[in-house]
């Protein structure tokens, strides 16, 4: 059942993010479109387990079903095609990388968050997803190529979690005046009401 939600989320996000280059909060108009290329061709060839019938006939039958009844499978299925029918759009790279760590797929999401990032450099939510597959592709280690994605998506983005990242990867080197640096970065892009600010607050101030 999370696996059919993750797969709802991220479609439902594609659909209504937006297709093209550039942030997904600001490239936010042609994946409805990209959506209807990529099932019409996923559905031309993606369901084994449906009798031959018109290529109309299938995308009916797959409106007709509730978005959280998706596999990841066919979640991914559906984002590939999207991505073979628009080569330059990083965002069905993008969402298949989430798609691919919360399947605990950590190399393949790497991949697809980087070639996200080959088609957009100043995506940074991909930049923090490729560090996020690194870390768990190395076991937790936050490696030199995992710190370069951080930096790049803490200058691409107002999430603190790169900054965090690289709090975390000064303290796995003994750089205790570096990690504080990074944790009074990440508690300035925290919301009032984040659940972390505490612990940022006391990390900063070197307690």
């Amino acid at each position: 059942m999370l696996c059919a939600a993750t797969a709802f989320w991220v479609l439902r996000a594609y659909r209504f993010a937006g297709g093209g280059a550039g942030s997904p909060r600001g490239a936010l108009a042609s994946c409805a479109v990209v959506a209807l290329i990529a099932l019409g061709a996923y559905l031309g060839v993606g369901r084994p387990e449906l009798p031959d019938q018109p290529l109309q006939a299938r995308m009916q039958a797959l409106r007709a079903r509730d978005p959280r009844t998706y596999t990841n499978d066919e979640t991914l299925a559906v984002l590939g095609q999207a991505a073979h029918a628009r080569p330059g759009d990083p965002l069905p790279y993008y969402y298949s990388g989430v798609t691919l760590l919360n399947e605990n797929r950590p190399e393949e999401a790497a991949r697809a968050f980087d070639a996200a990032l080959r088609r957009d450099p100043r995506l940074g939510e991909a930049a923090l997803g490729l560090g996020r597959a690194l870390v768990a592709v190395n076991g937790g280690a936050i490696t030199s190529e995992a710190l370069q994605a951080f930096r790049q998506a803490g200058a691409l983005t107002a999430d603190p979690a790169p900054w965090i990242y690289q709090a975390m990867g000064a303290l796995q080197a003994n750089d205790a005046a570096s990690a504080r640096h990074f944790w009074a970065e990440a508690l300035s892009r925290m919301q009032s009401d984040d659940p972390r600010r505490e612990m940022a607050r006391r990390l900063s101030a070197g307690g």
